[in-house]
């Protein structure tokens, strides 16, 4: 389970509509309206100046019978229906009317939410969220996210932190955990973009014990040789440890690369332990036997939740 999946385990009910358009009272009067927001107002014992209205991209909203138009945008349902009855007033409509308001859509302020998460779409924030709020109103983090979540800052964040529109933000949930670095979970604003990252993972299979894929600490931090051994708990009985090999797949051409590793050597500390990049593959064959990375791939296929790793039928040579 990644840092992200346990913290957001631990982690309040987020302050989020669902997505775009949909309405929901969970801190409705807590919401601030702006442009593109719709909501009902009613109006007891005069009902004809009620109605449904839309916050204009002017942040306002024109009612029958009052000339001036009414500011909507950053006020909340109990102060725009105060400032509705006070227009009402001033305007000589009516003397001490009972204005409520009910929100229909959510469109002011929202946030998508992409990547690793249950459901990525556009969120509505009805107060003030952070990344977490928006993590759990997409459902939750994927048992396969990473621990790195990216914001790309829109214009309400740039205006609020004063850093430019696009700028990239990342947050590292397994530092802020741990106490480094970002100690606090970051506010978002409208406009902001969410991504959580899909975590990057190594396999080891063939004759080891417990043969699968690992998640790698962290993008930027890759695992030794000897540590993902240690993760599949050893070697079977009949591993061939002096010609192991690391398949790695290039991210420019696709190409595939042998890195032939004697493990016998590196763990008993006579040779260099070779650092391992996302997504590679340790292979450790059997003693006296002829491997091809089709046996390979049908090892991967029963012990890494049928993720296929490679094409089948590659020979990476004859082990002995």
């Amino acid at each position: 389970m990644s840092a992200l999946a346990i913290l957001w385990a631990f982690h309040a009910p987020g302050v989020l509509a669902g997505p775009r358009g949909e309405n929901s009272s969970a801190s409705a009067q807590d919401y601030t309206l702006g442009p593109g927001d719709v909501f009902t107002v009613t109006v007891t014992d005069a009902p004809e100046f009620g109605g449904k209205f839309r916050v204009n991209d002017s942040g306002t909203i024109l009612i029958s019978g009052v000339t001036q138009p009414v500011a909507a945008e950053g006020k909340t349902p109990a102060q725009l229906s105060l400032a509705i009855r006070q227009a009402f007033m001033d305007a000589q409509q009516l003397r001490d009317p009972h204005v409520s308001i009910f929100i229909d859509e959510y469109h002011g302020r929202t946030v998508t939410v992409l990547g690793a998460v249950a459901k990525p779409a556009v969120y509505s924030l009805q107060k003030k969220s952070t990344v977490l709020d928006a993590v759990s109103a997409a459902g939750g983090p994927l048992p396969n996210s990473g621990n790195t979540v990216t914001i790309v800052r829109g214009r309400a964040s740039a205006e609020a932190t004063g850093t430019a529109v696009g700028s990239v933000q990342a947050l590292d949930v397994a530092r802020m955990m741990m106490g480094e670095g970002v100690s606090e979970d970051m506010e978002v604003r409208n406009g902001d973009v969410i991504s959580v990252s899909a975590a990057q993972v190594v396999y080891v299979v063939g004759a080891v014990i417990k043969p699968g894929g690992f998640t790698l600490p962290s993008p930027s931090e890759g695992i030794s040789v000897g540590q993902a051994v240690a993760l599949a708990e050893g070697f079977t009985s009949i591993a061939s440890t002096h010609h192991a090999l690391v398949v790695r797949q290039s991210t420019s051409d696709r190409s595939r690369m042998e890195i032939p590793v004697d493990l016998g050597k590196i763990l008993a500390g006579q040779a260099t332990d070779v650092i391992l990049a996302p997504n590679d593959i340790l292979y450790v064959p059997t003693s006296g036997s002829k491997q091809t990375l089709k046996v390979m791939h049908e090892i991967a296929m029963s012990t890494i939740n049928g993720i296929a790793v490679y094409g089948v039928g590659y020979r990476i040579g004859t082990l002995h």
